[in-house]
């Protein structure tokens, strides 16, 4: 009897035992599945070919709610922030907008190191929150003049640690468009333009007549393994071309790794080159122009430009 009642007192024990043991792998199931979602979790990729010239729409306009509202004029600010994992991040990281509509954009660049917004086409706007006094986090150089490779109209303003940016434009193309820090878009810093379809805006449609001209395009590659120190990075490393024959050069990324290709002073620069972009430069006046990878600097080019004979 007495072993009876023993072990009717054991049960509930036992009962609140197992419940607590399935209680604790419960809790422990969540944690290893939030540190599994923690783990697979990466920001989303962003699509750098779209802040080049190669870029393209990463969203169907037919996916977007079309609106029907006269045009109007939107003031957007965006600026730079560090975020919760205390990497570099824009402040206002979805612009929506109508087809039609004008936006005052204003970039305001709170920081100690350089930082820009750019998106690729077919808006092609760069704007550098760039004064001297700051300085490339990446190659460590410090700022000693004006960026010279601004969207025409950009304004900038202020002294290092308060720059803004300005610049206004006609979102004449409606879709979604990422735009970027091309120094800090591989920590996360990018954000995405929404311009959505508007039946009440008529695009001014202008017929302009050009006479084509097609020079011979002389190609460099960026070599797979480029990223790595001592590597050949350019192939061919310098070049040789003449205006009006071959003075079109085109840049490939045959890499898996980003790039740019940054002439060492400042008349060019391709902003981020994702693995498999490309980006064309025409070079226009004689002379040897120097670039560099700005996020692997021993990575150098030369190209000369020969005037016709």
């Amino acid at each position: 009897m007495a072993r009876l009642n023993l072990k009717a007192r054991r049960v509930p024990f036992i009962r609140r035992a197992l419940s607590f043991e399935l209680a604790a792998l419960a809790i422990l199931a969540v944690i290893i599945l939030a540190a599994a979602i923690s783990l697979t979790y990466r920001p989303l990729a962003p699509n750098i070919s779209q802040a080049t010239t190669s870029s393209q729409p990463s969203g169907e306009v037919g996916q977007l709610p079309v609106m029907n509202q006269p045009p109007a004029t939107r003031e957007i600010w965006v600026q730079w922030t560090k975020g919760q994992s205390g990497q570099d991040r824009f402040s206002g990281n979805y612009i929506i907008v109508n087809q039609g509509d004008t936006v005052r954009l204003t970039f305001t660049n709170n920081d100690t190191v350089i930082h820009n917004f750019v998106i690729g086409a077919p808006y092609n706007i760069e704007m550098n929150a760039s004064v001297p006094g700051l300085y490339n986090d990446l190659t460590g150089a410090k700022v000693t003049g004006p960026a010279t490779n601004n969207s025409p109209g950009v304004v900038v303003t202020g002294t290092p640690g308060s720059v803004t940016a300005r610049y206004t434009f006609v979102a004449q193309y409606a879709g979604i468009y990422e735009f970027v820090c091309t120094y800090h878009v591989t920590i996360g810093m990018f954000g995405y333009l929404v311009v959505l379809p508007n039946a009440a805006y008529q695009s001014a449609s202008t017929n302009i007549t050009t006479t084509p001209t097609s020079p011979a395009t002389t190609q460099v590659s960026i070599l797979p393994g480029a990223a790595y120190p001592n590597s050949t990075g350019f192939s061919p490393p310098t070049i040789t071309v003449v205006i009006g024959v071959n003075n079109t050069v085109q840049w490939v990324n045959n890499d898996t790794a980003p790039h740019t290709v940054t002439a060492t002073d400042h008349s060019f620069d391709s902003g981020n080159m994702n693995p498999g972009d490309t980006w064309t430069y025409t070079f226009t006046k004689p002379g040897t122009y120097t670039y560099v990878c700005t996020y692997h600097p021993w990575m150098k080019g030369t190209v000369v430009v020969i005037a016709p004979s």
